[in-house]
């Protein structure tokens, strides 16, 4: 039974649930207080999630079980490094060179830690020696990983940074993620954490990076980490909700953006991310109400219209998301911001409103069809009317709204006054078409 609740344990891990990972390893071990793997496993994973404390109790269990189990004098060394125990971890990371000579990775650990105690002489030895062991077993890439770090030992100028300088790195890797170029941007804040070991922004951004690239355990590991190093810091607490929200952990993200919002009623960026995690949940009456609270403190905003209009869309109130639509691409035009409004429009006119939403549009517009008929001197239209074939064109290019081809219409004649009617219609018509 045990076995069974081990291997779901195992599994679950693997799919990065790591809370039902745990809760099956405790199941587990309840069945067999000695099943040192089982240990060693929910050690791991309570690593994984930040726990350090945890995985060092898990690996000391295991280790009463197994004395010689070099696995567990790793993975405690690991922990109690990121615990900030570097004697604890130096000592576990010599047991295990004791059990396993050339085993490379714990070289690779000496030399961190001996790195973080500042004794930069047994840094680069044991570096040096990891290098030679990854070499001849044609590890190429933790090979240079070591060179690279002895090379970085090395280089007085670049470790005597000042505090400016770091911050002029740290806001060019968070420019690399604005534009997506996540490898540089991970090598960077791998190297700023070498720096600067307890630096809470630099974790909570590569824990961002991590994610991006499919770390999934990392980013949890290092949002962990940010989070213990800096649990008042809400931009860290909101970075740790987007990802959680990537992860598919949308309750876990709902959790952090209401602290967030419990600490500050009007972040309006919680609101927001709060609302995409409900609408993943399919909680789509939650997600319109926390967008229509960031809407309230910004009602100038787009694109929360448009968020809305996707969650009222779900909720199966089409001519409310046609609203918000509507009034998306009255601010982008009133913005002058053309690409965006092109697209709200493309959105309208995908729309499949309701058969009721569909007749009062078209009473609408046929309204406003024939009250322009009668008002020769209405703003929109003058004494060359254009054709019903002109006015059907333009109506499917919108969609079917009325105060749509209007506002286009008039903003043609403010760019080309004293031309007839007619030509507003074609010239309009011509850029929508021209821009597909």
């Amino acid at each position: 039974m045990e076995r069974e609740l081990y291997d779901r344990g195992l599994e679950k891990a693997l799919q990065g649930d790591l809370k039902g990972a745990i809760q099956d390893f405790d199941q587990a071990l309840q069945i067999n207080p000695q099943f040192a793997e089982a240990y060693y496993k929910r050690g791991i994973t309570r690593f994984d999630l930040g726990d350090n404390l945890g995985a060092i109790e898990d690996y000391t269990q295991a280790l009463q079980i197994n004395s010689e189990s070099i696995e567990n004098y790793f993975g405690r060394s690991l922990a109690r490094l990121a615990q900030g125990d570097t004697q604890g971890a130096i000592e576990d990371a010599n047991q295990v060179l004791q059990l396993k000579p050339n085993h490379a990775p714990a070289y690779n650990l000496q030399g961190t830690i001996y790195r973080r105690l500042g004794d930069t002489q047994n840094a680069i030895a044991s570096f040096k020696k990891a290098a030679e062991l990854y070499l001849e077993q044609k590890d190429t890439v933790n090979c240079r990983h070591c060179l690279d770090s002895i090379s970085q030992i090395q280089a007085p100028q670049k470790q005597a940074m000042t505090l400016i300088q770091t911050e002029d790195f740290f806001k060019q890797a968070v420019k690399k993620v604005n534009r997506g170029n996540y490898r540089s941007a991970l090598e960077d804040f791998n190297w700023l954490l070498q720096v600067e070991p307890r630096d809470a922004k630099a974790y909570c951004y590569r824990g961002v990076v991590r994610c991006k690239l499919g770390d999934h355990q990392g980013a949890i590991q290092d949002l962990g980490r940010a989070m213990q190093l800096s649990p008042q810091d809400s931009q860290v607490r909101c970075h740790r909700g987007q990802v959680r929200i990537e992860l598919g952990d949308y309750r876990g993200a709902i959790d952090d953006f209401t602290q967030l919002l419990d600490s500050n009623p009007k972040n309006i960026e919680a609101y927001t991310n709060r609302g995409h995690a409900y609408r993943k949940l399919r909680s789509y009456r939650q997600a319109i109400e926390d967008y229509s609270r960031a809407l309230s403190i910004k009602p100038d905003d787009g694109l929360l219209y448009c968020y809305r209009a996707v969650a009222r869309f779900d909720f199966d109130d089409k001519q409310g998301a046609a609203d918000d639509y509507q009034k998306a691409a009255n601010i982008y035009f009133d913005k002058q911001d053309w690409a965006s409004y092109r697209q709200v429009l493309e959105k309208l006119k995908k729309l499949p409103l309701s058969q009721a939403g569909s007749s009062a549009q078209r009473r609408t517009t046929q309204s406003n069809l024939n009250n322009s008929a009668t008002t020769p001197n209405n703003s929109t239209w003058s004494s060359s009317y254009p054709s019903s074939d002109l006015q059907n064109r333009l109506l499917r290019l919108v969609g079917g709204y009325w105060d749509v081809a209007t506002r286009l219409i008039d903003i043609a004649k403010r760019k080309n006054p004293g031309m007839p009617e007619h030509w507003y219609w074609e010239k309009v018509i011509e850029d929508i078409e021209s821009d597909r």
